[in-house]
């Protein structure tokens, strides 16, 4: 029961008919997973339900919020997605979920004030309250209220009232429910949190889910004790990884009779060659822990290389026991090199390091290998972009995609535009929103310090990434996207300067965006304002490129989801008068099109792109970037930059292979960010306590982001399933095979709030992504028009597949992931798999080999390994 834990080794006598407590621990112990539990039926593990208030008032001023808070307790409780009789008819296609709201008053005595609200974040609709005594309201985006109505009698002392709730869509995740659930009294506008969702802990206010069912039609298989051990089974499988390199080589050649040394340490000889970038070599071989004045020479060299691999960031790799040699084309070439010889570094012990005698020849696979950061829906501070720069120069990731700006918040400091980040970069409880943006993703209702990058910081990392052969490409998410920006602006004009002013008030156009805003997350484009509004942004991120000696040459504009979603075909049930195209009624947009009949208001992510590439030109700007949607309709002649490309971001089952050859008939550079496979915000695993979104996709495990073929995406369908775990069939279409520019994983981050959880999110799947940008495995299928592929057919040599795999996660277990320590990111290590047979002896598996594994058959009090 956990009283104490042993490290598990092998199969071990525990008894028949007992529930042992599992957990995985990394290489130094410090970082652990989550706790499971073998030999019941559970979802995982038995939560303690027994929750207590905290009836304290410390640290709260006097209010009256804080005097009803402290004394409130609520819990969600998660009923049913579907077979309920709920009314849906609100809802998207009808669909619709049932959950059960309890608020617990701890008081002594009574409390008869209805002078309040209770605000909260939904990533879902509040469709229903079926209480007489509470009624809800949406306020903007995910915030909503819950407030007494006329017939509520106060809280009785010690008492409890459940409300039940109809929510729209469904939920299978724990953490859809988000924390920090507020007080507002109405007779001081005074705030509090209620305690028991003051937490990062979910299981505090949530009761822990017992299915993870959507529909009748789901075929996911939870993942339990049992099942994740049977899984395991079947795709982990611990083999010699000792030569094995993550990204794999393009060739490695051994050499006859070659020897196998040891070294202390190594000594870089012309490292000069490397330029800035031997500022970055040298500070990772320091956070490793590698002597750099060690008995083992490493020498770079320019010079030319063999026909098949010359190219640029290519290199080749001697490596003997007199020494290794580098030589490069490039100086980016020679540090793909070095970060090939410290992939082979074994650094748990840095005095004693095993190498093999071998030659590599290597080239990357695509030109582009990102990796996006969502920064913010919820902020990533310096310091964890730093260390994500280092783990994306160690596996040769070379493109950092900065999310700067989204509904939820900006990030950057621009200056002469202040209240981006005075206003835009705080979220609070302001209904005027004057000096805050209102809270979202369970932010609370106070502001944090300081959530952006200072001017200083963003030049601080662009010399930062370069020093470590990383891009970083920012994003300024609009015209979609946009309400930081927006309502920062709106905050400027209120002071009396609408220079640049982003929205028309007199403006009456009714519209709900995705995420549940209004017409304030988007920029209008029909304003002189929002021009300049660009035009200042772009010139000062210009010249914070210019002063850091980086020129800007990549820009993302964003462009997705410009949209009002009331317009879409599962919104039959809402009445027509709500459904406006964006800009509909504004007299901005209706004056503009008087004079310019080609300006088409039902396509205003087009208009605004062509417009914002305009501005990138006259500053010297290269490559405009784009989410593929936002630009949908047009063509790379209809703008001005050398390049123009697209982030696909459509799910295969949805069709995204049409969507790969529109983009490439529409001449755009195609970045495969395909969310079924690269996104890193949806779970590792089909289970409630994983964290994440799932709308593309209920699990995308290392496994899977491994085995995705991002040039040949037909092929997937026989490789994986759909969104719910059911065999999918795609054919690839009848046309030439479109080039693909690069891939990249995705961190979206609203149900990421701590550096910590971004950490867990993102690693170790990131290094997965750097396996396929940068290697052509040999399982990989070519283009092939016309052939078919689903879960039927066995055209993917699946053999080859599985012994490529076990190669890579032996040397992602074994050996990267102490590396990923050293760097100091908190790495997802991940539940293990176990089963206990009849005569009582447990066996336990891990997806990640060399992972330990501690068990405890007292409920955690003690653990044994």
């Amino acid at each position: 029961e956990g009283r104490t834990w042993s490290l598990y080794s092998g199969p071990v006598g525990v008894g028949s008919g007992k529930a042992v407590t599992l957990q995985s621990a990394s290489f130094n112990g410090s970082l652990k997973s989550r706790v499971v539990v073998a030999g019941e039926e559970c979802s995982d593990c038995d939560h303690d339900g027994d929750f207590k208030t905290d009836p304290s008032t410390d640290g709260m001023s006097s209010n009256y919020a804080s005097e009803l808070a402290p004394y409130l307790l609520v819990m969600i409780e998660m009923e049913k997605n579907f077979d309920h009789d709920a009314d849906c008819s609100m809802g998207d296609w009808g669909l619709c979920h049932t959950q059960t709201l309890s608020i617990e008053y701890a008081g002594e005595e009574d409390y008869l004030d209805d002078q309040f609200k209770i605000y909260f974040s939904s990533i879902h609709r509040v469709l229903q309250v079926n209480h007489p005594d509470f009624e809800h309201q949406h306020v903007v985006g995910d915030l909503t209220y819950i407030q007494p109505t006329s017939s509520f009698g106060g809280f009785q002392s010690k008492t409890k009232i459940e409300l039940p709730l109809v929510m729209e869509y469904w939920s299978v995740q724990e953490t859809d429910n988000m924390p920090r659930w507020f007080v507002v009294d109405d007779r001081d506008q005074s705030t509090a949190i209620i305690g028991n969702t003051d937490t990062e802990e979910v299981h505090s206010f949530v009761v822990p889910y017992t299915s993870t069912m959507k529909t009748p039609t789901d075929n996911n298989v939870q993942m339990t004790a049992a099942t994740r051990f049977s899984l395991n089974q079947k795709t982990a499988k611990e083999v010699d990884a000792s030569i094995r390199i993550i990204p794999t080589p393009y060739e490695i050649v051994g050499r006859d009779n070659a020897q196998s040394f040891d070294i202390n340490g190594i000594s870089m000889v012309n490292g000069q060659l490397l330029g800035n970038l031997q500022i970055g070599a040298a500070d990772l071989l320091l956070k490793l822990g590698v002597n750099d004045n060690g008995d083992h020479k490493v020498t770079f060299m320019i010079g030319s290389l063999p026909s098949d691999t010359d190219g640029a960031e290519s290199y080749t790799m001697e490596t003997t026991v007199d020494g290794t040699t580098i030589m490069g084309t490039d100086r980016s070439g020679l540090f793909h090199g070095f970060m090939s010889f410290i992939g082979l570094l074994d650094v748990s012990n840095a005095a004693k390091m095993t190498l093999t005698e071998m030659i590599i020849y290597d080239k990357p696979r695509f030109d582009y290998r990102g990796h996006q950061v969502d920064v913010a829906r919820n902020f990533r501070s310096k310091e964890a972009i730093k260390k994500t720069i280092d783990a994306m120069a160690l596996w040769k990731l070379n493109v950092l995609h900065l999310a700067m700006t989204n509904d939820e918040g900006w990030r950057l400091e621009i200056p002469g535009l202040e209240e981006l980040t005075i206003v835009g970069s705080k979220r609070c409880f302001d209904l005027n929103e004057e000096t805050c943006l209102l809270t979202q993703l369970g932010s609370g209702p106070y502001a944090k310090e300081q959530q952006f990058y200072t001017r200083q910081d963003y030049i601080e990392l662009l010399k930062y990434a370069e020093e470590r052969n990383v891009k970083i490409l920012p994003e300024f998410n609009m015209p979609a996207h946009a309400r930081a920006a927006v309502i920062s602006m709106e905050a400027r004009a209120k002071n009396g300067d609408d220079t640049y002013r982003l929205t028309d008030p007199e403006d009456e156009t009714f519209l709900l965006t995705v995420q549940f805003y209004d017409r304030t997350s988007i920029i209008n484009p029909c304003l002189d304002s929002s021009v300049r509004f660009v035009e200042k942004l772009v010139g000062e991120v210009k010249q914070m490129h210019d002063d850091a000696g980086i020129p800007l040459e990549s820009y993302h504009f964003g462009g997705d989801e410009a949209r009002n979603i009331l317009l879409g075909a599962g919104y039959s049930s809402y009445s027509s008068a709500l459904k406006q195209q964006p800009f509909s009624k504004s007299p901005s947009c209706q004056e503009k099109m008087r004079k310019d009949p080609s300006f088409d208001i039902e396509k205003i992510a087009n208009y605004w792109a062509i417009t914002v590439n305009k501005i990138l030109i006259e500053n010297g700007v290269k490559e405009m970037v784009a989410w593929q949607d936002g630009l949908r309709s047009t063509t790379k002649d209809q703008y001005e930059t050398e390049s123009v490309a697209v982030n696909l971001w459509g799910t295969l089952y949805w069709g995204s292979i049409v969507e790969l050859e529109d983009a490439a008939d529409e001449g755009f550079e195609i970045i495969m960010s395909n969310p079924d496979y690269l996104y890193f915000d949806f779970p590792y695993e089909v289970n409630p306590e994983e964290r994440g979104y799932y709308w593309a996709a209920r699990q995308n495990s290392v496994y899977k982001v491994f085995s995705f073929a991002p040039e040949n995406l037909a092929q997937n369908a026989e490789t994986s399933v759909d969104r719910d775990g059911n065999e999918m069939s795609v054919t690839t279409p009848s046309i030439p095979q479109p080039r693909i520019h690069g891939m990249q994983g995705q961190t979206w981050s609203e149900t990421i709030r701590t550096d910590d959880q971004y950490y867990e999110m993102a690693f170790p799947r990131v290094l997965a992504v750097a396996e396929r940008a940068w290697h052509l495995a040999n399982w990989e299928m070519n283009w092939s028009p016309g052939v078919t592929y689903n879960g039927e057919t066995d055209l993917v040599p699946k053999d080859e597949l599985a012994t490529d795999y076990n190669g890579f996660v032996s040397a992602l277990g074994c050996r990267e992931m102490l590396k990923l320590e050293y760097l100091g990111i908190k790495y997802r290590v991940p539940p293990p798999g176990a089963s206990i047979d009849a005569s009582g002896v447990l066996t336990a598996n891990s997806e990640l080999p060399c992972t330990a594994i501690m068990y405890s058959i007292d409920e955690g009090r003690t653990w044994s390994l």
